[in-house]
């Protein structure tokens, strides 16, 4: 019987990808005719890269909608809190936690279902995390105490943060070099984009209904979610792949050896998401900066979620109107893959053939650059337009959500570009530590604009963002060297 030959792959289970190469290996003397069933060729239809252009669409389409769908959960919340506020006899603040504790939940994740993904494969975490996610806001929208609404907000993101550890894993396990770029800057825009929208359809409905529909409105959209979830999203892994493909052959009666998972070792699996992404973090200067960074960034969003409602009530706008300015935001972070996508085409494309079909990791920054160089002026512009016509602040919002998410793109796929033989615990730690810091930022938004209202306090954002603005040019030129001096990182 002939061994079956697998192509090189790519297995993540994370939000982003790595490489790993699964060699089949013959199972022995003993019985020489068995084999580890393999990809048969490089060509081979079940291999996720041989997948047609339409199927890779849809399936990309889909883990988009999953993420938007969490995304959108993550934030709804906002808006209703000081109306939960009065009701309960509790602070603003307190309420506030709705959101910090969902966002917090997103730390979850890395360490939970990563090593279960390992286990199972990736569409089951996924499906799993979709379907609690969705079902949780059945209580969610029944609950009649403080503590229930925030138990329950933490376990839905810790649900829902599935999809976001698994979901873009599963993308870049689809393409190449140049179109995986492309693909993980759509999930990754849309991460940001559900938390953008959701602020503008809670205002509505809290205005003219109950906040209770927030929780049936989401709980709908993750019902019509779920579903093509499970009709689309397919398994990627491919040990996965070839466990099943082996299972059937063994049904089938045919002699054949498994491609069978070796035993789960526990202390390699605590290393592996526990132990060795601490050390990675406090020895490595690039991951340092870059979660640094890219944390700011997101945090900026959900701060932006309570300070632009304050920022135009001054303005006397109610509620409800005074969300639409996110409007602004999503098309600035809508702008950011197409931008991405003309980078990956045009520049990287160029550079990746004339280096024999490689690029280095620091040819993904020049988007960040950009970024990183639009958002110290958009948070001035935006600050000190409070005196002038709102439209100013309005274009001003544009170039913020451009900005942040041109730098939270290119961020992401830098660091899998250089911790590639190292991307799980690399992505688990700036994960973890991401959700984790950027759950805070809504808490104290409130106090800072008390203490230093929005001029001051978008300046400081400001003298912030301009601080971490070097830091993607000096990767960009030294970057190649800094790797050079690291155990973990890509070498030339």
């Amino acid at each position: 019987m002939t061994r079956l030959v697998e192509p090189e792959s790519s297995t993540t289970t994370s939000p982003s990808s790595s490489s790993s190469t699964i060699s089949p290996r013959l199972s022995g003397p003993e019985d020489p005719e068995s084999f580890y069933a393999g990809f048969d060729g490089p060509n081979d239809p079940g291999h996720p890269r041989n997948w047609s252009s339409t199927r890779k669409v849809i399936f990309v389409a889909v883990v988009c909608i999953a993420i938007f769908a969490v995304s959108f959960a993550s934030s709804i919340f906002g808006p209703a809190s000081p109306i939960l506020a009065a009701q309960h006899h509790v602070s603003e603040t307190v309420m506030q936690l709705g959101v910090s504790l969902f966002v917090a939940g997103f730390a979850v994740g890395p360490l939970l279902w990563g090593p279960f993904a390992e286990v199972v494969g990736h569409s089951i975490p996924v499906l799993i995390g979709l379907c609690c996610c969705g079902l949780l806001h059945i209580p969610l929208g029944l609950a009649e105490s403080v503590a229930t609404i925030l138990v329950i907000r933490f376990l839905a993101g810790a649900f829902g943060s599935a999809v976001l550890a698994v979901g873009s894993g599963m993308v870049s396990e689809l393409y190449g070099p140049i179109p995986r770029g492309t693909a993980l800057a759509c999930t990754a825009t849309v991460v940001n984009l559900g938390s953008v929208f959701a602020p503008i359809v809670s205002s509505y409905v809290v205005a003219r209904v109950s906040w209770r529909w927030l929780a049936w409105i989401t709980l709908a959209f993750f019902g019509c979610v779920a579903p093509l979830a499970v009709f689309f999203l397919k398994e990627t892994a491919p040990r996965r792949i070839l466990a099943s493909r082996a299972r059937k052959l063994r049904r089938a009666g045919e002699r054949t050896g498994s491609h069978s998972e070796p035993a789960l070792d526990i202390k390699l699996m605590a290393r592996k998401y526990l132990t060795k992404p601490v050390v990675l973090f406090c020895k490595e200067p690039i991951l340092i900066i870059m979660t640094i960074h890219l944390t700011f960034v997101y945090g900026l969003l959900y701060m932006a979620y309570q300070l632009f409602p304050l920022a135009y009530k001054v303005r006397g706008w109610a509620m409800d109107s005074a969300t639409l300015p996110f409007i602004s935001v999503a098309l600035g972070l809508m702008a950011s893959p197409i931008l991405v996508a003309v980078f990956m085409t045009t520049w990287y494309k160029g550079r990746w053939l004339e280096r024999g079909r490689q690029c280095a990791p620091e040819d993904r920054l020049p988007p960040m650059i950009l970024g990183a160089c639009l958002l110290p002026p958009a948070l001035l512009w935006f600050g000190w337009s409070m005196e002038t016509h709102w439209f100013s602040q309005v274009v001003a919002s544009l170039f913020i959500g451009l900005g942040l998410q041109l730098v939270f793109i290119s961020g992401i796929v830098y660091i899998v570009d250089v911790y590639m033989t190292n991307v799980v615990s690399a992505i688990s730690i700036h994960v973890t530590i991401r959700s984790i810091f950027a759950a805070s930022f809504p808490i104290w938004t409130r106090a800072m604009y008390d203490a230093l209202g929005v001029e001051w306090m978008a300046t400081a954002l400001a003298g912030f963002a301009a601080v971490m603005m070097p830091f993607p040019i000096l990767f960009f030129v030294y970057g190649p060297k800094i790797r050079s001096w690291s155990r973990y990182s890509v070498k030339e």
